[in-house]
């Protein structure tokens, strides 16, 4: 029999016995499990791995408590970041054109006519100031701007000067009107965060009457002063304001009333003499025309229209003694 050949020791292992070829039971014996146990340790790559997921839920944590940070982490989850970017761009050209908006700066112009227009006019300009220098961000200064002034501070003052200051009455000098062309309504800072908003009071005063104030202003919810007229600045353009001013009559006082009912009296029977004689004359006038140089006599003394003048007419010659002292004056008035 020939000799069996040499083997490795390990292959031996694998190799049925003789017993087991035959198929023969062979008592099964304990076989122990050689394999060593092994214990977790930190390697590189398990210190690595967890520090990336530590710095991982660090940043997730960081992200969700910013609005901000979360909005644009869930755009690129969901593959619209450069959307959310162009809606970033648009929301702050949006605030800038805002800010632009409010702070931007405002002219108004006016004219001031009257009766009579011998009236003094003072005209003060009333400066507030709305201070937004504090802001932090955009959103703070549109909020900021968006405020209103405080109206029971004490403002900036100036008076602004006018013809009306000027006239001697003396002589009868008088103004037609007065004309307020792109006086500030609102101006800010160069850096829009310092606003100054502007209002103006009127006061038409003559001797004799009552006198009467207003209050030109931009802002609707400005608190109403006591007995003054509040009258809103209208915006016609970009900047460009105007005041719906209709004019200003005062009325006379009793004594006044009738002082000037008696001149106008004097001088409405001094033309219809003057007409009369130069219709004899044989010239042709009108009774328009008439109409017009008896309106003017009306205007000169502070009655507006005729309606003016029959209201007054019908209520001064109540007093009966008055109309028998005019009816004398009347009679004795010497025209020039």
């Amino acid at each position: 029999m020939s000799k069996d050949p040499i083997l490795p020791k390990g292959v031996y292992e694998f190799l049925l016995t003789e017993e087991e070829e035959a198929g023969k039971r062979v008592v099964e014996e304990v076989i122990e499990d050689y394999r060593e146990k092994r214990k977790f340790r930190f390697t590189p790559p398990v210190i690595v791995t967890i520090v990336v997921v530590v710095l991982s839920l660090i940043g997730l944590a960081i992200i969700y408590s910013s609005p901000v940070l979360r909005e644009q982490f869930e755009a690129l989850l969901a593959g619209e970041l450069g959307t959310y970017k162009e809606q970033l761009r648009k929301a702050q050209e949006d605030k800038i054109r805002e800010i632009e908006r409010l702070s931007a700066n405002k002219y108004g112009s006016v004219t001031l006519f009257y009766s009579p227009r011998d009236a003094k006019v003072t005209i003060v300009e009333r400066k507030f100031k709305l201070d937004c220098s504090k802001s932090k961000n955009d959103d703070e200064l549109i909020e900021c701007l968006r405020g209103k002034v405080d109206y029971l501070a004490e403002p900036e003052t100036k008076e602004i000067d006018n013809p009306s200051l000027h006239i001697d009455r003396s002589k009868k000098e008088i103004v037609e009107q007065i004309p307020l062309n792109d006086v500030p309504i609102q101006e800010a800072s160069e850096d829009r965060k310092v606003v100054f908003r502007y209002e103006y009071l009127v006061t038409i005063e003559r001797e004799g009457y009552y006198p009467r104030q207003f209050l030109f202003t931009a802002d609707k919810e400005r608190p109403a002063l006591q007995d003054v007229e509040t009258i809103l600045w209208i915006e016609r353009g970009p900047g460009v304001f105007i005041a719906d001013f209709r004019g200003a009559d005062l009325l006379p006082k009793p004594e006044t009333a009738k002082d000037n009912y008696v001149k106008a009296r004097k001088d409405l029977l001094c033309l219809m003499k003057d007409v009369e004689a130069k219709r004899k004359a044989g010239k042709n006038i009108s009774d328009e025309a008439v109409s017009g140089v008896e309106l003017e006599i009306l205007n000169r003394y502070g009655f507006k229209t005729f309606d003016d003048w029959h209201r007054i007419d019908a209520e001064i010659t109540k007093d009966k003694r008055f109309v028998q002292d005019l009816e004398k004056q009347l009679k004795t008035h010497t025209c020039q």
